[in-house]
């Protein structure tokens, strides 16, 4: 029933059903209800049982359980909902597609819409490409009906608007040409590492070096440690082994960036410049 009440559900004679309180759990020993394959009461750091709530299919497609990272939702034409669950315990993750997410994930521990009044609108933050509309279940509660923009667009807190980064990523691949040095979003990523450049004229996959990932918000590699640097400080990459690339402390991580086609970057003086200089 939450996090420190387990219940059962029966049929009344009406053919209603009641769901009925079993057993309390310590909460005040870290003994919380488990949804997991366990009966009873387990010793958690926290509570693992999501908040339940209604779900109604607005579009068609696949949707995020608002309330449970590992239920999705399958909308057909007719607003028909298919409830889905993730058969291997993991979170699903909108992004890939798949079943990937930890449960120690953001998305999974912690709650991904506030609704405060009816008619509030909010951005899904794991994925921007959807957002929820909030509307009352009963007098005295909301609950958000999920939505997403249509392809090419994403969510910007007030409105969809077109997605410049997949905008220009779709114009490369048409052309099977790309500009400058640029980076791309790849269309068939499927590392955390990966992204795509443009090298020569044409597209290639990219991997980002050892201690960088890729952050898909800026299409740029940054490190998962901090580094004791100055804001904007222009550095040597660590692990990098092109010449072309040089890093910029942001926030005491560094993120990798590309000198301009044609040049390298020389580290005695920390600047791009061409090879004839």
């Amino acid at each position: 029933m939450n996090c420190t009440t387990l219940g059962y559900c029966i049929r009344d004679a009406t053919g209603s059903w009641e769901t009925i309180s079993m057993l309390g759990c310590q909460s005040e020993y870290n003994f919380y209800c488990s949804d997991e394959g366990t009966f009873g009461c387990t010793f958690q750091s926290q509570c693992q049982v999501p908040k339940r709530g209604p779900f109604s299919c607005q579009q068609a497609g696949l949707f995020p359980d608002p309330y449970d990272c590992r239920r999705y939702h399958e909308c057909s034409d007719q607003s028909v909902d298919t409830p889905r669950i993730c058969s291997n315990g993991a979170g699903y993750s909108t992004l890939t597609g798949t079943c990937v997410l930890p449960r120690e994930s953001e998305q999974c521990i912690q709650e991904q819409f506030t609704c405060s009044r009816s008619g509030q609108v909010g951005g899904w933050a794991p994925d921007n490409r959807y957002f929820y509309v909030c509307v009352n279940d009963t007098a005295n509660s909301l609950y958000p009906l999920m939505m997403k923009c249509h392809e090419g667009f994403v969510f910007n807190s007030y409105s969809c608007v077109p997605d410049t980064r997949s905008m220009r990523s779709i114009q490369a691949m048409e052309s099977h040409t790309c500009m400058n040095n640029d980076r791309y979003q790849c269309p068939f990523r499927t590392s955390e590492i990966e992204y795509c450049k443009c090298v020569d004229g044409e597209l290639e996959v990219m991997t980002c070096p050892a201690g960088f990932q890729i952050d898909p918000k800026i299409l740029t590699c940054v490190t998962d440690r901090i580094y004791q640097c100055s804001d904007f400080e222009i550095l040597s990459c660590p692990n990098v082994s092109t010449k072309d690339e040089y890093c910029i402390c942001i926030d005491h991580q560094l993120q990798i960036y590309s000198c301009p086609m044609g040049q390298y970057f020389n580290a005695e003086t920390r600047k791009c410049q061409s090879e004839s200089e």
